[in-house]
C-alpha cells in the first residue's frame, strides 16, 4: 500500500536520535560508518509481530458485526500468508537519552549509546539505502486501533469506492471479485508493516524510532551470534564523511575510566568534537 496509506509520525526537526549499542557496534558505526540492520521476526519482544492480530480482531469486531463476513475478511487478508515472501530489516534508535530500559536490551556492561541529529541521519540513511519506512512506534493501544479502524473504515471504501459491507458481500457470492480480493491486498499490506511499528504498552519506555528496509534481490544477508542462536542483519554502510554524531553516553555499569577515555581518543582520532558522558543512572551492584 502506498506511503499516504500508512501514518507514522516522524522525528522533529532538530531532535537527537539515540542509538543504543555494544562496545562491537560502536566500533563498527565509528571506524566503518556502517549500520547493521537486523531481521524484523529476530527483534527483542517475540510477540512483536502476532500483537497487531488482536488489535485487528478488536477493530473488525466492532466495525464488520456480521460475524460470517468478518472471519471471511480476516481469513483471507490477514491469516492467508500471502506475503511471507516479503523480508523486512529493522534499524533501531531511540528518543530517549538515558534509559534504562534500553541499557539492560543492548549492553549494560559494554554499552553504548550516539546521540545523532536527527534530520542529518535520516538524510545521511536514506543516502545509503532505500528507506520502506521510518517513524516513532506506537504503543498506545488506543492509536493503534484508530490507526486500523481509518483503514478499515475510510481508506479501503475510499479507495475502491464502495461501502466495505458491498466489498465484502461480493466477495461472499465469489472469493475471486476483484474488488474484494484488492481489498484484502491491501489490507494485509498495511497490516504488515503497522505489524512493526505496533508493541505493547509495556514497552513505551523504550520511545523507539525505526527504519524499516525490505531485502531485495541483491541484498547480502549477514549472521552474527546472539545468546545461542544466529542472528540475521544486513549492512546500510553510509559515505565515508563523518557522521553528525552530537554526543556519546557511556553505559551505566561501563563506568571505567578506560571505557571514557578511549571512546574520547577515538572520537578525536577520526575527527569528531563530540562530547561523552558518563550515564546518569546509578545501579546497585
Amino acid at each position: 500500500m502506498s506511503g499516504r496509506q500508512v501514518k507514522l509520525e516522524h522525528a522533529e526537526k532538530g531532535s537527537i536520535l539515540y542509538h543504543y549499542t555494544k562496545s562491537n557496534g560502536i566500533n563498527g558505526i565509528i571506524n566503518h560508518n556502517c549500520f547493521w540492520a537486523t531481521k524484523s521476526d529476530f527483534l527483542n519482544d517475540p510477540n512483536e509481530f502476532s500483537y497487531i492480530r488482536g488489535i485487528i480482531d478488536e477493530v473488525c469486531r466492532e466495525n464488520i458485526k456480521n460475524q460470517t463476513l468478518r472471519d471471511m475478511f480476516l481469513n483471507d487478508s490477514i491469516y492467508a500468508g500471502r506475503e511471507k515472501n516479503r523480508e523486512y530489516f529493522v534499524l533501531s534508535f531511540s528518543k530517549c537519552r538515558d534509559s534504562i530500559t534500553m541499557w539492560s536490551e543492548f549492553g549494560n556492561k559494554t554499552g553504548y549509546n550516539i546521540g545523532f541529529c536527527s534530520d542529518d541521519i535520516i538524510e545521511r540513511i536514506e543516502e545509503a539505502a532505500e528507506i520502506a519506512y521510518h517513524g516513532l512506534v506506537v504503543y498506545d493501544s488506543k492509536q493503534q486501533k484508530q490507526l486500523i479502524r481509518r483503514i478499515i473504515c475510510n481508506s479501503l471504501p475510499n479507495l475502491l469506492r464502495l461501502p466495505l459491507e458491498t466489498i465484502l458481500e461480493a466477495g461472499k457470492q465469489n472469493r475471486k471479485d476483484n474488488n474484494y480480493l484488492k481489498a484484502c491486498r491491501k489490507f494485509q499490506k498495511t497490516a504488515e508493516v503497522y505489524a512493526m511499528f505496533f508493541k505493547h504498552e509495556g514497552f513505551a519506555q523504550e520511545q523507539e524510532y525505526r527504519f524499516i528496509f525490505k531485502k531485495q534481490k541483491d541484498t547480502a544477508v549477514y549472521f552474527r551470534p546472539k545468546d545461542g542462536f544466529m542472528l540475521p542483519y544486513i549492512e546500510i554502510p553510509l559515505s565515508d564523511r563523518n557522521l553528525p554524531i552530537e554526543e556519546i553516553m557511556v553505559a551505566p555499569q561501563n563506568h571505567i575510566d578506560l571505557a571514557k577515555s578511549g571512546m574520547e581518543y577515538m572520537l578525536h582520532a577520526k575527527g569528531y568534537e563530540a562530547d561523552v558522558s558518563l550515564s546518569n543512572i546509578k545501579l546497585r551492584y
